[in-house]
């Protein structure tokens, strides 16, 4: 299994100045570096995680994402939702899982079961932004927080984003 944890941080309770330093500038969350290790502890048992990549995880208010290689989003979300139903109970939040993709993959997925209408890129003074539209009556089927879901997309896709309505 490879994340941004070390093994050594992810058998024991205690961080390496590395993995301390990467939790200090904000680079991982400490519920994060929990979910890191569960997911560990979950691989000893459920063997298709052994060999998961999960790259990034961003911690918002309503909702946490597990940015993995796009291969391994079926073994981290476990069969029929296993091991996510997992993490959600154990840490009391929504929890989705988006393999590394082109922007407009990673944003759908990002948003199921809403469904997504267009992507369009705004282009003004030398800067590159998003404008992502839903149907309104997608609104209810969100994930998250409009606000949250425009901030995992930024930082997703390294873009300014707008989330708009039809």
């Amino acid at each position: 299994m490879k994340t941004p944890v070390c093994s050594v941080c992810l058998q024991s309770n205690i961080l390496c100045a590395s993995c301390s330093k990467n939790v200090a500038v904000g680079k991982i969350s400490g519920l994060g570096v929990d979910i890191i290790r569960h997911i560990y502890e979950l691989s000893k048992s459920v063997k298709s995680l052994d060999k998961v990549e999960i790259e990034k995880i961003i911690d918002m208010e309503s909702l946490v994402v597990i940015i993995c290689k796009k291969n391994d989003v079926a073994s981290l979300v476990g069969k029929n939702g296993r091991i996510t139903n997992d993490l959600r109970k154990k840490f009391g939040r929504q929890i989705k899982v988006v393999g590394n993709d082109e922007h407009r993959t990673m944003i759908s997925n990002l948003i199921f079961p809403a469904r997504l209408d267009t992507i369009g890129k705004l282009y003004s003074a030398g800067s590159e932004s998003l404008k992502i539209r839903l149907q309104k009556n997608q609104l209810r089927n969100l994930p998250g927080k409009k606000e949250d879901l425009v901030e995992i997309i930024e930082e997703l896709t390294g873009m300014k984003a707008e989330l708009s309505v039809q």
